[in-house]
């Protein structure tokens, strides 16, 4: 490694062990990779919110979709609206199968539950109804897909990251992640994509845990979820 690299590499290891935890405790991420009504749930429910909560609202939905014969775990968008649908609509569902939580920071005051079915419906008409949709997307059906995300009232570009990573979009969370190598390193200037995911694939090496594992830690830390 050049030094600039192996620099990096040992400030973002020194960073890590010092505000990440345990290496031994951190986990391969997993996900949601077959549900995109999951990986959009987990994505709407956990903006500014005790993670512990947002498993709650994952474990009324399972059991309420399992009760019905289906398996939450190969839910489509489509799957999840039809479930939203026959709750009531997106306002009663907020009660039957999540919670009464407010989207944040959104004045006059929105559920997260009718964020949620307004996201998700975004993304059906873009083509994109699946966790395979989305991962598997053109460039140009992930702009639409993003743009449409975030314009839905009560989402926006942090929720669009956590989507991305439960779904298992190869790169998702690079700004959350960049932000992080930007101080670990002690850079005046956000870092570029390629030098962070040098640090990271380095320091990595270092802890002799997966990039993988490294790269999902700080992007757990850094968006809140710890």
């Amino acid at each position: 490694m050049t030094d600039t690299v192996t620099d990096d590499a040992t400030a973002v290891r020194d960073q890590a062990l010092a505000t990440l935890g345990l290496p031994e405790t951190w986990a391969e991420p997993s996900g949601y990779p077959r549900s995109l009504a999951l990986s959009a749930i987990d994505a709407v429910y956990s903006l500014r919110a005790r993670y512990a909560g947002v498993v709650k609202v994952l474990d009324k939905y399972r059991s309420l979709r399992r009760s019905q014969g289906a398996d939450p775990y190969q839910d489509s968008g489509r799957d999840l609206l039809s479930a939203v649908d026959g709750a009531g609509g997106p306002e009663a569902a907020a009660a039957v199968l999540f919670n009464n939580a407010k989207a944040p920071g959104v004045r006059p005051p929105l559920l997260r539950s009718v964020a949620l079915a307004d996201a998700v419906a975004a993304l059906g008409r873009v083509g994109v109804d699946t966790a395979a949709d989305l991962r598997d997307a053109s460039p140009s059906t992930l702009a639409a897909a993003r743009t449409t995300w975030v314009s839905a009232r009560g989402n926006g570009p942090l929720s669009w990251e956590y989507l991305q990573m439960n779904v298992g979009v190869r790169g998702a969370g690079d700004t959350t992640v960049l932000r992080w190598v930007t101080r670990a390193v002690g850079a005046a200037r956000p870092v570029s994509t390629g030098r962070a995911e040098a640090a990271v694939l380095g320091a990595a090496d270092l802890l002799d845990v997966s990039h993988r594992a490294l790269h999902h830690r700080i992007w757990w830390v850094e968006s809140g979820r710890d």
